[in-house]
């Protein structure tokens, strides 16, 4: 079946452009005059029932042909079908036809013979077709009706494209949107509908506040200004939008493109939203990596460089240990010629010496003893290392009483008293804790006040997994701005004139604490006394 024409059935004048258009199709099958008044006649009864009934409807001619026979058709279709009123003009419509059809739903098909038939071709309906559309109204009803009928078809493509529009836009897995030149969203499909959670008014409302990340929005503003895109072909940017079901940003590329025919620039823009997350987190996740690895290498890089000037600080530790136990052996030697001398000359011919000589050999004596206290406590300074710690139980009772206990005569001398309290067990390396214990309580003698009685007070508090030592004198204390060097090598606070000592005692308190991984401090005043403290690991250290 090949559709050629149509007329809508509305009323009589319908009716007459219903004949008008059945005569001619007659005609351009060859029919004789007879025959189309026939045919027209036939179509004018059923269409004048679909008029009289109100219930409209469409009167379509075409042409159908077969292997024998070619047919003029007319094909009556009502809007609300209604059989009973048809049923009149077909009773007439059928007597004038080769044949007729009726459908179920009341739709009536009139069949006419042409005869002789002739070739119809696609062709020649094309050529048919044409004619139909280009024939002149022969009244300004028709002209109207045909123009309407025109808008009506157009009407029809617009909303048939716009649903295909939508169908498409809903069914691929992109957020598809257009924007006027206000930045205003014109349509957006289900899936920027459904992602964001906001139908079109409310996005305008919020202007997206409620969607973009506020990180991204300012960028994604100046996306929706005319301005910005306005002579582009497309832009695009990155942001992160909420997912209203998940309430997790994701991040999504954003495209945009003016929207422009042949003829003139359109402010309306088409853009997409296409899901970049996976890819954003991957090139997040390499660039970490990256960075990770470089990190890695410059790690490994100082690493390495750190075990050379490790190596060579050890090595450089122990060369110094070495000649500080070389070189304070090998000095001993002349020092202790030089005191027996000294002492020798004294006892046998002091009488012999002026006292100027007297006093010459007097200060070589003193020279020489200073001299042998400084060599012994470099050597016990330089012998303290971790290979020679042994770790074993040990009663720091025992350690104090012994440290006491070599120190007899400096406390019998200034009549000093040692307090001990009741110390605990500790596991570390007796003889270091024993030259500890006999290094801070030979300080406090040492700086003692010479009208007053030395005291010294020895206890402990444990806390914190450690077992802290503190030892209390009255002597004469010491100003805390001088802490940070009262613990280093050679550091005085006082003349030798004053108080005698090498410098390194306190030094050598501190190495050993250390072997212990503990810590040691003090506090004073002058004039009033020093307390220090030790602090070491109440159980093994491993």
């Amino acid at each position: 079946m090949h559709e050629l024409a149509r007329v809508t059935l509305e009323n009589e004048m319908d009716l007459i452009l219903a004949h008008k258009r059945s005569m001619k199709l007659a005609e351009l099958a060859g029919l004789s005059l007879s025959a189309q008044t026939t045919f027209a006649t036939a179509v004018s009864e059923v269409s004048r029932n679909a008029i009289d009934s109100g219930k409209g409807g469409c009167l379509i001619l075409s042409v159908e042909s077969d292997m024998r026979d070619k047919y003029i058709v007319a094909g009556l279709k009502n809007e609300l079908p209604d059989k009973t009123n048809t049923r009149e003009g077909l009773e007439h419509a059928k007597k004038l036809v080769n044949k007729y059809k009726v459908s179920t739903d009341g739709s009536i098909e009139l069949f006419y013979n042409i005869s002789p038939a002739f070739r119809i071709d696609i062709q020649k309906l094309d050529e048919w077709r044409s004619l139909f559309r280009n024939e002149p109204p022969i009244s300004p009803y028709e002209e109207l009706k045909r123009k309407n009928e025109q808008l009506q078809e157009l009407s029809e493509r617009v909303k048939k494209s716009e649903d295909q529009y939508k169908v498409l836009t809903n069914s691929l897995p992109l957020m598809i949107f257009s924007l006027d030149d206000q930045g205003q969203l014109l349509y957006a499909n289900e899936w920027l509908l459904q992602y964001a959670g906001h139908n079109l008014n409310s996005l305008n409302n919020s202007k997206w506040k409620s969607v973009v990340h506020e990180e991204d929005y300012h960028s994604f503003c100046l996306l929706l200004q005319n301005n910005i895109t306005k002579g582009a072909t497309t832009i695009k940017i990155q942001v992160r939008l909420l997912n209203k079901n998940s309430g997790d940003y994701l991040w999504h590329q954003i495209s945009l493109t003016p929207l422009n025919t042949e003829k003139e620039e359109s402010n309306t823009r088409i853009g997409y939203m296409v899901d970049i997350h996976a890819q954003k987190t991957i090139e997040e996740t390499l660039k970490d990596n990256y960075e990770l690895k470089q990190a890695e290498k410059k790690l490994k890089d100082n690493q390495r460089i750190l075990e050379q000037y490790i190596e060579e600080l050890n090595r450089s530790n122990l060369e110094l240990q070495q000649f500080a136990f070389v070189a304070s052996h090998d000095l001993q030697e002349p020092v202790r010629k030089l005191l027996f001398y000294s002492d020798y000359l004294l006892s046998k011919y002091q009488s012999s010496f002026d006292e100027k000589s007297l006093h010459f050999l007097n200060s070589i004596q003193g020279a020489s003893r200073r001299m042998r206290y400084l060599i012994q406590d470099l050597l016990l300074f330089s012998q303290i290392n971790k290979e020679q710690i042994q770790f074993q139980e040990v009663d720091l009772n025992t350690v104090a009483s012994d440290a006491c206990q070599d120190l007899e005569m400096v406390i019998e001398e200034k009549k000093a008293a040692v307090h001990i309290r009741e110390l605990p067990r500790l596991y570390c390396d007796e003889r270091m804790m024993r030259q500890l214990f006999g290094n801070i309580i030979s300080n406090s003698l040492k700086y003692s006040k010479e009208a007053q009685t030395p005291e010294v007070s020895i206890s402990y508090k444990q806390e914190n997994g450690h077992i802290e030592l503190i030892f209390k004198d009255n002597g004469i204390g010491f100003d805390e701005k001088y802490l940070p060097k009262m613990f280093t090598l050679f550091q005085r606070l006082h003349t030798r004139q004053a108080y005698e000592g090498t410098g390194l005692g306190l030094a050598i308190c501190r190495k050993i604490v250390e072997m212990h991984q503990g810590k040691i401090w003090a506090t004073s005043e002058e004039g009033i006394g020093a307390t220090f403290f030790v602090s070491l690991p109440a159980h093994p250290v491993i």
